[in-house]
């Protein structure tokens, strides 16, 4: 009695069995990137179904006599599937204008929120820095109203009847200054001769 000798084990990849889901990627990118020089053939989307549009004429009008034949059940069988996907069509197309436009709505009122909560980081950001910086924030605004001239925010304040104005210091605009108070003397400086 010779024995034959036992086959060989065979490779994962040579079973003949079915391939489950992970096997056949597996073999499709293993395809895919074994030349990656090779263009890879991407399928086009499935088109939209389009249903005919109703025939001009009809030829085959059910006559007057009494009775029907053989061939008119399957006739009006087949003219009501066409007429229920046409609704069909119909209220999947309205459908899907409705969700887009819900979809669209929800978008913008999202965008709009989006910019209503940066313009107020943005207004809280720009007033942090101007704060550090040691201007008012009510200059920075009316400079950026102003049309190229400088606008210069200036204090008044009424004392014993008289308008006092209070600048920053190293400004000079004798314009728009209100009556100066006269200098008060001290006790303990000299008067000056020519009062």
């Amino acid at each position: 009695m010779s024995h034959s000798p036992s086959p060989a084990p065979t490779p994962a990849s040579e079973t003949r069995h079915a391939r489950n889901a992970l096997e056949k990627q597996r073999q499709q990118l293993d395809r895919l990137l074994k030349d990656p020089s090779k263009l890879a053939a991407i399928p086009a989307p499935p088109k939209e179904k389009v249903i005919r549009p109703p025939r001009e004429m009809m030829k085959n009008v059910q006559g007057s006599s009494a009775g029907a034949g053989s061939g008119e059940f399957h006739v009006y069988k087949a003219s009501r599937r066409r007429e229920y996907e046409r609704l069909k069509s119909l209220n999947d197309d309205a459908q899907k204008e409705s969700v887009s436009r819900e979809f669209e709505e929800r978008k913008r009122q999202r965008e709009e929120e989006a910019e209503a909560k940066t313009a107020k980081n943005r207004a809280r950001r720009q007033k942090k820095k101007e704060r550090a910086k040691g201007t008012k924030p009510a200059e920075v605004a009316g400079k950026a109203t102003g049309a190229g001239e400088e606008q210069v925010l200036k204090k008044r304040r009424v004392v014993n009847g008289k308008e006092l104005v209070f600048r920053k210091p190293g400004r000079q605009d004798e314009e728009e200054t209100g009556p100066q108070p006269a200098p008060t003397r001290h006790e303990h400086e000299p008067a000056s001769p020519l009062t």
